[in-house]
């Protein structure tokens, strides 16, 4: 209403919802934001240059690249619905068959922007003991023989897809993290909320290279060089990758 141009986001004490809806707002509406330089670590810097008020780099994709790649999720979770529904309802029985519990288990997990969306899985562990710290699939034993095939063929992936159609999800981007594993990341590795800028993804640069949350320096370095370059084509590139692993 106001037609404002630029928001000086200067809150004392701001918990993450209330400072990451605010910069969700700036975007939707291209707003140009700065902060005070405290908060550099939990956003993308349109610069370098750290003065008392730092611009945040919160430009939307290209319009053309937007909707390519808004197409393009639409039309490969669809079709990787449509052509794996038989091999959901195998994946489904030998669930069932190999342990007790739910074909899926659902996490909260979070989004752009800091924000929080149901995901769905299939279950590869037994339901009982659930941690939030990041272990090695080797050296957890709570995964089921089925649970091990799932995950080494990222078949377990396969009911994330839904979330991808409705648009919670991207096919690329970071991976979406568990919000109970987030808040010890963010405690272990400085600038991990860069991460919340762009919509997660089903894979990515990071997923690609195996760069996992055992090792969350290494997994934060991938993901904002994803984020500073990502492109349409970008993206192609990345799912042929990973495709092919």
């Amino acid at each position: 209403q106001e037609n404002i141009d630029t928001v000086v986001c200067a809150f004392q004490q701001a918990d993450r919802g209330e400072f990451f809806n605010a910069l969700e707002v700036c975007h939707r509406h291209g707003v140009d934001v700065k902060v005070h330089r405290e908060y550099a670590d939990d956003v993308l810097t349109a610069n370098e240059d750290m003065g008392t008020l730092v611009d945040v780099d919160i430009t939307p994709w290209d319009t053309q690249d937007y909707l390519l790649k808004r197409l393009f999720d639409i039309g490969f979770a669809g079709t990787g619905l449509l052509v794996l529904a038989p091999l959901v309802v195998v994946i489904a029985v030998g669930i069932k068959l190999d342990s007790r519990g739910p074909v899926l288990y659902t996490q909260e997990r979070t989004a752009g922007f800091g924000d929080t969306f149901p995901v769905y899985k299939f279950r590869t562990m037994i339901p009982e003991g659930a941690s939030a710290d990041p272990i090695d699939d080797d050296d957890n034993d709570r995964i089921t023989r089925v649970g091990r095939i799932l995950r080494r063929t990222h078949m377990d992936e396969i009911p994330q897809l839904w979330a991808i159609l409705v648009g919670h999800m991207s096919v690329v981007g970071p991976r979406a993290t568990w919000t109970e594993e987030e808040r010890l990341l963010e405690n272990k590795t400085g600038g991990w909320r860069k991460r919340w800028f762009v919509k997660p993804g089903l894979t990515g640069l990071a997923q690609i290279n195996d760069a996992k949350s055992t090792d969350p320096q290494r997994k934060l370095r991938y993901d904002l060089r994803y984020i500073r370059e990502q492109s349409f084509w970008f993206d192609v590139k990345i799912v042929i990758r990973q495709l092919w692993k």
